[in-house]
């Protein structure tokens, strides 16, 4: 038999984490969702933004909150500087090129890190930034409520940007019908370009998060990118509503598994690669993408 305190601690954990998630994922669906390039390389500036975060705050005693800002302006930065030298070239080309193009950035990045940190994990080791959770028998930690809340906030913020702003209007145009956007005035490149500094800029804000909850270490990113890619499968590609509902259903099969399936700590990375086959043989299009254009 269950114990209740345990599911109910199981499913609030699992709802923080999925605030994680979501901050991974939303950036990396709006990326696509625009440009239709897969940036494998979304992960790593996850990885870099959790670095930023981790050593402003042990060299400069930055707080992380402020860390976490700095890292998703600089990964905002680094992500326009490498879609206007790197990503634009292939815009057109094909879509293996693309894939290749972002993949290899995204193990140059990777190994760069390894050669320059070295593969070992670090973690933050500072007072938590929010006051525990108490709910009867269930103890939810501070950081973790913190990731929930910042999760949160990002992804109504970026909802907002895109339903009410005039570059959201803008974005939607580009990625609903290019040749209509150009014919309407807007410059579809540039939109291009500002999909990618938002989602650099998320991907830093979630680093940040990372190293509030996670161990740093070159890894980290990979290790969260096959998630947020099971996420935008689950959710369908493109789609940034979905992504919030595909990391609550992936998080908490991943915390179930964890906690009920013997050895499920081991188990829950799979569960990300079955969310990805599944999704794929069932319903290739996600619970809420469109077919896309030929």
């Amino acid at each position: 038999m269950f114990d209740t305190a345990i599911i109910a601690q199981t499913l609030l954990l699992s709802l923080t984490v999925a605030g994680l998630y979501a901050s991974v994922a939303s950036g990396l669906t709006l990326e696509f969702g625009v440009t239709r390039i897969i940036n494998f390389a979304h992960g790593e500036f996850v990885m870099l933004g959790a670095f930023i975060t981790y050593f402003l705050d042990t060299l400069y005693g930055v707080p992380p909150v402020i860390g976490m800002l700095v890292a998703g302006i600089a990964m905002a930065a680094l992500s326009q500087l490498v879609f206007w030298a790197f990503l634009a070239r292939v815009l057109r080309q094909d879509e293996h090129n693309q894939i290749l193009a972002t993949l290899g950035l995204s193990i140059l990045i990777l190994n760069l890190a390894v050669i320059w940190w070295s593969p070992d994990s670090r973690a933050l080791h500072g007072p938590s930034l929010l006051p525990s959770l108490h709910l009867g028998g269930v103890t939810i930690p501070g950081n973790n409520l913190l990731v929930l809340l910042v999760g949160v906030i990002l992804y109504i913020a970026l909802i907002s940007f895109i339903s009410f702003t005039r570059y959201g209007v803008q974005l939607r145009l580009a990625s609903d019908d290019p040749e209509l956007a150009v014919l309407s005035g807007v410059n579809v490149n540039r939109m291009f370009g500002v999909s990618f500094v938002i989602g650099g800029f998320t991907a830093g804000i979630a680093g940040g998060l990372v190293a509030l909850v996670l161990y740093v270490q070159p890894s980290v990113g990979l290790d969260l990118v096959v998630r947020a890619f099971a996420i935008v499968a689950l959710a369908g590609l493109g789609s940034i509503p979905g992504a919030m509902i595909g990391a609550v259903l992936l998080s908490i099969a991943e915390g179930l598994t964890s906690t009920f399936v013997s050895h499920g700590a081991s188990w829950s990375y799979g569960v990300a690669f079955l969310v990805i086959v599944l999704v794929l043989l069932v319903r290739p299009t996600g619970l809420f993408g469109k077919e896309m254009r030929a």
